[in-house]
C-alpha cells in the first residue's frame, strides 16, 4: 500500500458516512414529517431494484442467504434499530451509544477474521467514543431502556455486518454494484413490513418530498453504500468502522451551518478526538499485502491433511469457548438481574426493597464462601459433566424463583445458585484454556473474561426491559430457558475434560501456606479488588455530586466503561503472553491514573468520560492478568487456586463496598476515590516488589494439537 493509496481509500470511503450524516438535515427539510421507517424503506428498496435491473446479476447458491444476512445487518435491521433509538433517546444519546460500534468490531475482527489487536486500536476506540460524547452531549435527561437496547442492537448489527462483509468478501466475477444491490434489496424487504404496519403510505407527496426521496435513493443509498462496501473490501474492518463516526460529525456541522446552532468548545474537542481516532485506526503503509483469491486458493491446495485436522480441532475448541462464555453470561446476568427488579419484587412479595436486595447479597456470599469446598469435593468429576450440572442447577433455580410463592424459598434458591456460580468461576476459565491450542490459551481466557464486562453492562437493563413488558416472574422464567439452552450447548460442543487437579479441602486451604507466589498473588488481588470496587460502587453519587451528571449521562458512560473492560481483556489476551507482569503493571498504572483523573477533572463531563474510559480499559487488562498470575503461581493446582481466588474476590467486593460506604458516610463521597487510589497503589507496589519466574502449567493437549504445542502464555 503506497502513501497515496493509504489516504485515498479511507478518504473515498469516508464520503459514505458523510452523506449519511447529511440525511438528518435532508429528512427534516425535504421529507414528510414523522415517517422515519418510510424513509428507510424508500432509500433501500428502490435502490436495490434499480441496481439489479441495471446489472441483471442475481445471487446464487450460498449467496442467497448471505445477501439476506448482510442486507439485514448492514441496512434493514440497523436502520430500524437506529430510528427506534433516535426517537426514544434524547439529546444525541443514540449517537453516544452507537459510538461503541468500533469496539465491537475490534473484538469480532479478532475472533472471526484474525486481525491483531494493538494498543493503538484500544486508544482509538476510547478517543472515538469520548469524541462522540463531547460532540453530541447536551445535558442529562431521562433514559429509556428500550432506546438504549435499540442503540446497542444497532451498533451490534453494524459491527457484525462490517465483519461478515469483510470475512465473506464478494463472489468471484460479481461487480460492486450488483453486490450492493443485493444488500439494499434485502434490507428494503426487511423494513417494508414494519413500514406498512406502523406508518403506512402517505396520502400525497409534494415536489420537495419527491426531491428528498430522490436524494436518499441516489446519494444516500446507491452511491454511498457502493463506496462503503468498496472500503470494506480494501481496508481493515476496524479502520472502516471508525469512518462511520464521521456521520455525527457531519450532522453537527450541518446543523450549525443551516439551523443556527452554536459551536461549543466541547464539540470542537469532540470533532478533533474523532478525527484523531480515525487516523489512529487506519492501516500503516508497511502492512503486508493481502493474498489475492488465487493465492489463497493455491495456499489452501497445499495444506496438509494434518493441518486441516488441527484447524478443524481448533474451530471446535473456539465453539466450546463460546459456549463457556455464554455460560458466564447467564450466571452473571442471573446474579445481577434482581438489582433492576427490586421494586416489583418487593411489591409482589410484600417485603421491603432492602430485604429484596438480599437476593443479590446471598448469591454473592455463597459464591465466595462455598467454592473452595465444592471444588475440592468434586475434584474427580469430569469438568464437562460438572459444568452441565451447574447449568442445570441454574436453570432449575431460575424456574423455582419464577413460580415461588414466598420470599424464603426464593432466598434459599439463590443460595444454592450462588454455590453453583462460585464453582463456575473456579473451573470456567481453565476449561476454556484447555480446549484450544496452547498458544491460544491466554486469548481463550480473554474471550471468557470479556463476558464479565458485557454481562455487567446488559444484565440489569435487559432484565428491566423484559420485566417492563411482562413481569418479574416471566423474566426469571425466560432466564431458566436461556440457562437450559446453554446447558444443551455445553453438553453438545464441550469435549470430555477429566479433572486434572485432584486436591482435597485441606490441601486447598494449605496452598497459600506452601506456595509463596500464590500467597502473594492473592494478597495483590485483595488490594486490587478492595480499591477498585470500593471506588466503583460509589461512582454514580460521585459523578452526581462533583460533575452534576444526570442519569442519562451516567448510564451511557458506564456502558462505555463496560465495553472498554471487554476491550482491555482482549488487548491483555495478546500482551500477557509476552509480558504478564508488564501487562498487570500497566493496567494498574492506568487504573490509578483514571482515579486521579476522576478526582482532578471529573467535575466536568468531558473529564469524567476520559477517566471512566481509561478506567474500563485498565480494569479489563488487570482482571485478565490476575487470572493468569494465579495460573502462573499454581499451574499444577489451577482450579484449586482459582477457588481461593474466587473466594477472595467475592469477599473483597462486599468488603470494598462496605468500607467505601463508611468513608462516604463519615468523610464525603470524594474520599472514596482516595481509598481506591491507596489500595490500588498498594497492589501495584506489591507486584513491583515481587519478580517471580512463571512456571510451566501442566495441561494435556489433544492428539490433534500435539504438533501445535508451544510455550505456555500464562
Amino acid at each position: 500500500m503506497n502513501h497515496g493509496r493509504q489516504f485515498l481509500t479511507p478518504g473515498v470511503t469516508a464520503l459514505a458516512p458523510a452523506i449519511w450524516g447529511s440525511t438528518y438535515l435532508a429528512t427534516a427539510e425535504w421529507l414528510p414529517p414523522d415517517r422515519p421507517l418510510l424513509a428507510t424503506t424508500v432509500r433501500a428498496l428502490p435502490s436495490g431494484v434499480i441496481l439489479l435491473l441495471v446489472s441483471r446479476v442475481l445471487p446464487k447458491g450460498e449467496w442467497l442467504w448471505r445477501s439476506l444476512v448482510l442486507g439485514t445487518l448492514n441496512i434493514g435491521a440497523f436502520n430500524l434499530l437506529l430510528f427506534v433509538a433516535a426517537y426514544r433517546l434524547p439529546g444525541g444519546v443514540a449517537a453516544m451509544i452507537m459510538s461503541v460500534q468500533p469496539m465491537i468490531v475490534l473484538i469480532l475482527a479478532a475472533l472471526l477474521i484474525g486481525d491483531r489487536i494493538r494498543p493503538v486500536h484500544a486508544l482509538a476506540c476510547a478517543l472515538g467514543a469520548a469524541g462522540v460524547v463531547l460532540l453530541v452531549s447536551k445535558g442529562s435527561a431521562a433514559l429509556d431502556t428500550v432506546g438504549v437496547a435499540a442503540g446497542l442492537g444497532g451498533a451490534a448489527c453494524m459491527a457484525t455486518g462490517i465483519t461478515f462483509t469483510k470475512r465473506w468478501g464478494r463472489p468471484e466475477g460479481v461487480g460492486l454494484l450488483p453486490f450492493t444491490g443485493w444488500q439494499l434489496l434485502a434490507g428494503g424487504l426487511v423494513s417494508l413490513p414494519f413500514t406498512l404496519a406502523v406508518e403506512g403510505l402517505p396520502g400525497s407527496l409534494t415536489g420537495t418530498n419527491v426531491f428528498g426521496f430522490a436524494y436518499l435513493i441516489v446519494l444516500g443509498a446507491v452511491i454511498s453504500y457502493a463506496l462503503w462496501f468498496r472500503g470494506i473490501e480494501q481496508l481493515p474492518a476496524l479502520a472502516v468502522s471508525f469512518l462511520a463516526l464521521g456521520s455525527p460529525v457531519v450532522a453537527t456541522v450541518l446543523g450549525i451551518a443551516f439551523e443556527d446552532e452554536s459551536f461549543s468548545a466541547p464539540q470542537t474537542a469532540g470533532i478533533v478526538a474523532v478525527l484523531v481516532a480515525v487516523v489512529l485506526a487506519q492501516p500503516r503503509p508497511a502492512e503486508p499485502r493481502a493474498r489475492t483469491p488465487r493465492e489463497q486458493n493455491s495456499w489452501r491446495a497445499v495444506m496438509s491433511e494434518q493441518q486441516r485436522k488441527r484447524s478443524s480441532s481448533a474451530v471446535r475448541g473456539w465453539i466450546g469457548v463460546a459456549a463457556i462464555t455464554a455460560s458466564l453470561f447467564v450466571f452473571l446476568t442471573t446474579e445481577l438481574m434482581p438489582v433492576g427488579l427490586l421494586t416489583p419484587l418487593s411489591e409482589s412479595l410484600d417485603i421491603s426493597v432492602g430485604t429484596a436486595g438480599l437476593m443479590v447479597t446471598a448469591q454473592g456470599v455463597a459464591a465466595g464462601l462455598g467454592v473452595p469446598f465444592i471444588v475440592a469435593w468434586t475434584r474427580r468429576v469430569n469438568r464437562r459433566l460438572l459444568l452441565s450440572a451447574l447449568l442445570a442447577v441454574l436453570a432449575l433455580g431460575n424456574l423455582v424463583t419464577a413460580v415461588s410463592p414466598n420470599y424464603p424459598l426464593i432466598l434459599a434458591t439463590r443460595l444454592c445458585m450462588g454455590f453453583a456460580s462460585g464453582v463456575f468461576w473456579a473451573i470456567g476459565v481453565s476449561m476454556a484454556m484447555r480446549i484450544v491450542p496452547e498458544r491460544h490459551a491466554s486469548r481463550a481466557a480473554a474471550v471468557v473474561m470479556s463476558g464479565i464486562s458485557i454481562a455487567t453492562v446488559v444484565g440489569i437493563p435487559l432484565g428491566t426491559v423484559v420485566e417492563a413488558h411482562t413481569s418479574w416472574r416471566t423474566t426469571f422464567g425466560i432466564w431458566a430457558g436461556l440457562s437450559l439452552l446453554v446447558f444443551l450447548a455445553v453438553a453438545a460442543v464441550i469435549p470430555s475434560l477429566p479433572s486434572q487437579n485432584a486436591v482435597s479441602v485441606r490441601e486447598v486451604f494449605g496452598l497459600p501456606v506452601r506456595n509463596g507466589q500464590l500467597r502473594t498473588v492473592l494478597l495483590i488481588v485483595v488490594f486490587f479488588v478492595l480499591g477498585h470496587f470500593g471506588a466503583y460502587t460509589f461512582v454514580r453519587p460521585y459523578l452526581e455530586d462533583e460533575a452534576g451528571a444526570g442519569s442519562t449521562f451516567i448510564t451511557v458512560v458506564l456502558i462505555i466503561f463496560g465495553v472498554g473492560g471487554a476491550i482491555g481483556n482482549f488487548v491483555a489476551g495478546y500482551t500477557a503472553g509476552r509480558s504478564l507482569r508488564g501487562t498487570f503493571v500497566v493496567g494498574l498504572v492506568g487504573l490509578l491514573a483514571a482515579l486521579l483523573l476522576l478526582r482532578g477533572i471529573g467535575d466536568a463531563e468531558s473529564g469524567a468520560v476520559a477517566a471512566l474510559v481509561l478506567w474500563g480499559l485498565s480494569f479489563g487488562a488487570v482482571q485478565l492478568s490476575q487470572v493468569n498470575m494465579t495460573l502462573a503461581a499454581a499451574p499444577e493446582t489451577f482450579e484449586a487456586a482459582m477457588s481461593l481466588n474466587t473466594m477472595a474476590y467475592n469477599t473483597c467486593i462486599a468488603l470494598g463496598a462496605l468500607f467505601g460506604g463508611l468513608f462516604v458516610d463519615h468523610t464525603g463521597v470524594t474520599s472514596v476515590i482516595w481509598f481506591g487510589v491507596i489500595l490500588a497503589a498498594a497492589s501495584l507496589l506489591l507486584r513491583l516488589a515481587t519478580g517471580w519466574k512463571k512456571r510451566t502449567p501442566a495441561r494435556p493437549v489433544p492428539e490433534d494439537d500435539q504438533d501445535d504445542r508451544l510455550a505456555p502464555t500464562a
